[in-house]
């Protein structure tokens, strides 16, 4: 990134990866490609030929989208990096792609936040389409060093996606990303620019923070950070499948693990040696505390990734049993996949119950599910699992929303790569499991929309509270301009 001014770090333009057979346009200095050029989602398991596909630099920009949208009676969608699942940016009217809306702000330290909250008080204000390793980097380097406290896996992924679907981390007291939001702006369907803060509306702020993209197109949101004064010891073992899930005490040993830990990862794969049919026992177990040690120094993390495989699996290579000390975003953004293999994901959040009896009985049945689906045929053997917990969300339209700010929920997903066969039935019956047995809710981003009933089970237990958020929805976009065929049997008739 290069210094644009003393205020604002620009990142430079980037041209998103589309398919573009028609020739560019500029609409008030607004370009965009037109001809039904193809859109494709990082996973590879959804394509739609948009009408108009705008590249906004600017605010102004986002104004004459949305001037463009309603003169012409068109939808608006917009995507980032492309990695949800869902339908959530499908449109064939109008795709805004936000990978140029990428200055950040320089960090602003606030009494008040300190006075509240009894933290240091920093905010970081960004656009939309900065990425998450963007971001690490700036905070990083500047005085104090600063971190947000829990983050994304991936650094290639943007904030618009990452705070519009309410993804999270695994730190225990972080919940997810929305929660670290103290403002945000956002253009609505009459191209105003729409201030959100607590102060100002603490419903319609609620709201915003996870929006779904439903109340317009996000500009800014403001997130505290916090002073990188400690770093992170990251913990990997390997421990037996039984260690963790099975015996009476089973429940109360994995609560006592997640609690001391800042942040506690699993992941598990069906097979102890890469295309061979004998069954993996173990689970790998990734585990944050912090610290004030020193970080490792850049030779011996280059000698600790030059270290062979452990694992004789080529998406998890580069997992070691061990302790390494980090700081915090090299910590959190740990290196998972080959770089090339895409994925499909489907997830649900659930409430822990207070003995974790229920979390290690859904872990247990999931691998014993995973293994008879990827034992069916040879092309299904790249499926894994994923977990990971946080502390119940505030934000009304999230998965992990609770009245009990200490409520744990559990974040549970089943992944494989891209075009594996009978992965999306498989995983429509994992999640209707995860549903009847522990009233899960689907996590946005992820695979859920052909999951029979889901809407009608969806609109039950929101209830209230997806009627309030409708409230401020139609409020921004009364003629559901940012309404397409994913959220529309959410909202409709609301």
């Amino acid at each position: 990134m290069t210094k644009h001014d003393t205020d604002v770090i620009e990142a430079p333009v980037e041209q998103p990866q589309m398919k573009l057979g028609s020739a560019m346009a500029i609409v008030e200095g607004v370009q965009f490609s037109s001809g039904g050029d193809e859109w494709k989602n990082w996973g590879q398991n959804l394509t739609c030929s948009p009408e108009r596909v705008f590249y906004p630099t600017k605010v102004e920009d986002l104004k004459v989208i949305a001037r463009e949208a309603k003169l012409n009676k068109k939808k608006i969608r917009c995507a980032g990096s492309g990695h949800s699942w869902c339908g959530a940016a499908v449109t064939n009217d109008y795709l805004v792609l936000v990978q140029n809306m990428s200055k950040i702000h320089a960090p602003v330290q606030s009494k008040e936040l300190q006075a509240k909250e009894g933290s240091d008080g920093w905010t970081v204000t960004i656009e939309t389409g900065v990425l998450v390793s963007e971001l690490d980097q700036f905070l990083r380097q500047h005085n104090p060093p600063l971190a947000l406290p829990s983050n994304v896996v991936p650094g290639v992924v943007r904030y618009g996606g990452i705070l519009t679907m309410g993804c999270h981390g695994g730190a225990i007291n972080a919940r997810t990303m929305s929660d670290m939001i103290t403002e945000m702006t956002i253009i609505n369907a009459e191209s105003e620019l729409v201030t959100y803060n607590e102060a100002k509306d603490p419903e319609a702020f609620n709201a915003a923070c996870l929006n779904l993209g439903l109340l317009g197109m996000i500009y800014t949101a403001t997130l505290k950070v916090e002073v990188m004064n400690t770093r992170l010891r990251m913990i990997d073992s390997y421990p037996t499948l039984d260690e963790i899930c099975k015996g009476p005490e089973a429940g109360m040993k994995l609560m006592a693990m997640i609690l001391k830990n800042d942040s506690t990862e699993f992941f598990y794969w069906p097979f102890k040696h890469f295309m061979k049919p004998e069954q993996n026992l173990s689970i790998w177990l990734k585990q944050w505390e912090r610290t004030t040690a020193a970080a490792e120094t850049p030779e011996a993390k280059s000698q600790l990734d030059a270290r062979p495989p452990m694992v004789d699996n080529p998406f998890f290579s580069e997992f070691h049993v061990g302790e390494r000390v980090m700081e915090t975003p090299d910590a959190l953004h740990f290196h998972f996949g080959d770089g090339v293999t895409t994925v499909v994901d489907a997830g649900c959040a659930f409430k822990v119950d207070k003995d974790f009896k229920n979390a290690c009985e859904a872990i247990y049945e999931l691998v014993q599910k995973n293994w008879e689906f990827t034992t069916s045929m040879p092309e299904r053997m790249g499926t894994a699992l994923e977990l990971r917990f946080i502390k119940s969300s505030n934000k009304i339209m999230s998965p992990a929303y609770d009245e009990d700010p200490e409520a744990i929920y559990c974040m549970m997903n089943v992944m494989a790569a891209s075009g594996t066969p009978g992965f999306e039935d498989y995983s429509v019956k994992i999640v209707e499991n995860w549903i009847s047995k522990y009233k899960a809710k689907p996590h946005w981003p992820k695979m859920w929309e052909k999951v029979p009933g889901v809407y009608d089970y969806l609109r039950r237990e929101y209830g209230d509270r997806l009627v309030r958020f409708n409230k401020v929805r139609k409020a921004q976009d009364p003629n559901d301009v940012f309404v397409n065929d994913t959220w529309k049997p959410l909202v409709q008739g609301l």
